[in-house]
């Protein structure tokens, strides 16, 4: 089943670093195998990220695979340390109904 992933990243973790992650990962082109929709934003001065994956274990195999050592780099070459930044807020949602649209009904 699908869900939807929603974070909210500690204040240490700026747009600037997710953006080098999913840069690093090459998301804008390669998504993960699983991965169906990735953004991420900033918000009264914190960065969330909003994912829909096709199932909580793609979620999971990314999360262990990719995400923690590309953010662990990343963010060691910002100058941080995550275990002093502190976990993201994360909320994950199995998703009842998703509708893919095709390229032509997008409006980009």
């Amino acid at each position: 089943m699908a869900v939807l992933v929603e974070l909210v990243f500690p204040a240490a973790i700026t747009i600037e670093v997710i953006d080098a992650v999913t840069d690093e990962m090459d998301v804008d082109t390669h998504m993960p195998a699983g991965g169906i929709l990735h953004l991420h934003y900033e918000k009264d001065g914190r960065v969330h990220g909003v994912d829909v994956w096709e199932s909580a274990e793609a979620l999971q195999a990314f999360m262990e695979s990719t995400l923690q050592p590309t953010m662990g780099k990343v963010a060691a070459a910002h100058g941080i340390d995550l275990a002093q930044a502190g976990q993201p807020e994360m909320s994950v949602t199995e998703i009842h109904r998703l509708v893919r649209l095709s390229g032509e009904n997008r409006n980009e």
